[in-house]
């Protein structure tokens, strides 16, 4: 269900804008997407955007965010609220005097010193973002997914922003990364980043920062080529095809459980598929041995063998598992492909679906 816009500004976020604009900080109107972070001004780089054109778009669809654009800052944004993890960051680049909780973690702000490190890459579940094409959302907004984002420790503009201090080790970023190498490159800091943005948006503002920092000339480097490489990978996130090894997702079509749960061993058959897609699914139409005993040995099943064949079978007559090669003695073992439910052309589009269950009595 959709959220209807809230009916007025609040006093106390209309006066925070005010106040950031006053002090020099780009602030601009945000309430696009589904969970009201997207920028509602088309054009919000470049020259800071004037008051008017910051509230006016909030009044009108009732927006209760709005984002400080890090010209001149950087935020270390954590995408959870770990007390260990926010004391090794102030240990590592120096303390912040200024923290915004955020829905799922906690910004942290200093400014831009000009290096800017891959602290994903180490493995942190935090982004560095600066510079005047990335934008965070400012304090005492309210999402339109209800996130709040309460001011934790000291206040943009009135606490002296220390510089994000130098990082040492060898994961610095590199400066001026060689032409041939900046396309590529960037495609895969986009596969990195895609899973923990909240929209392709976001992900090309992220891409533009490194592309900045990354390039020696990145004005060769155009915007539509980062929004292609965007569109690209927020693509692949929605089709599910990210793979992280065990830092993944298991995608599972909604029709596979319209068509087990029902069933008296529907719930054998959705953990087998479940497995099956967990070891195969990420690599569509290869065929796979399926031995129970192998299975069992692997610690992958805790079915009985009676319980492990039916549910085989029922993915199956479902058509969710087909047999790709029958097994030959001494030459060829017996090898099962996946395969998903599809809608047919129909006004509910289940007629398929529910064909299938009704021929079993459910």
């Amino acid at each position: 269900m959709t959220a209807l816009p809230k009916p007025a500004l609040p006093d106390a976020i209309r006066n925070e804008v005010v106040r950031l604009k006053g002090a020099g900080f780009p602030v601009l109107p945000l309430g696009g997407g589904p969970d009201g972070k997207t920028p509602l001004a088309r054009l919000w780089t470049g020259q800071a955007l004037p008051l008017a054109q910051v509230l006016a778009p909030m009044h009108r669809s009732g927006s209760r965010a709005f984002g400080v654009r890090l010209d001149g800052l950087a935020v270390l944004d954590c995408d959870t609220d770990d007390p260990a993890l926010v004391a090794a960051l102030e240990s590592r680049f120096g303390p912040s005097p200024v923290h915004v909780k955020t829905p799922r973690g906690r910004h942290l702000y200093y400014r831009a010193s000009g290096t800017t490190p891959n602290l994903r890459g180490e493995g942190l579940p935090v982004d560095v973002k600066s510079g005047g094409r990335a934008y965070v959302v400012g304090p005492l907004s309210e999402r339109r997914d209800g996130g709040l984002y309460v001011p934790a420790k000291g206040a943009l503009g009135l606490d002296a922003l220390p510089p994000l201090r130098a990082p040492t080790g060898p994961l610095a970023r590199p400066a001026n990364l060689p032409e041939g190498q900046r396309h590529a490159t960037l495609v895969k800091e986009a596969i990195r980043m895609v899973e923990y943005v909240d929209s392709a948006a976001e992900l090309t503002a992220n891409l533009c920062g490194l592309r900045d920092d990354l390039c020696g000339n990145p004005a060769t480097m155009p915007d539509s080529e980062l929004q292609g490489i965007s569109a690209w990978a927020w693509k692949r996130r929605l089709d599910g095809k990210i793979y992280r090894g065990r830092d993944s997702d298991v995608r599972l079509n909604r029709l596979a459980l319209d068509a087990l749960l029902p069933l008296p061993n529907g719930p054998d058959a959705l953990a087998l598929l479940l497995t099956l897609i967990d070891k195969h699914g990420h690599l569509p139409g290869r065929g796979f041995a399926l031995s129970f005993q192998g299975m069992r040995t692997a610690g992958l099943t805790v079915l009985s063998r009676p319980r492990f064949l039916a549910a085989r079978r029922t993915l199956e007559s479902a058509g969710l598992l087909r047999l790709a090669e029958t097994h030959r003695a001494g030459s060829r073992a017996q090898t099962f492909v996946l395969t998903r439910l599809r809608c047919a052309d129909d006004d509910d589009g289940v007629t398929a679906l529910r064909t299938w269950t009704e021929s079993r009595g459910v």
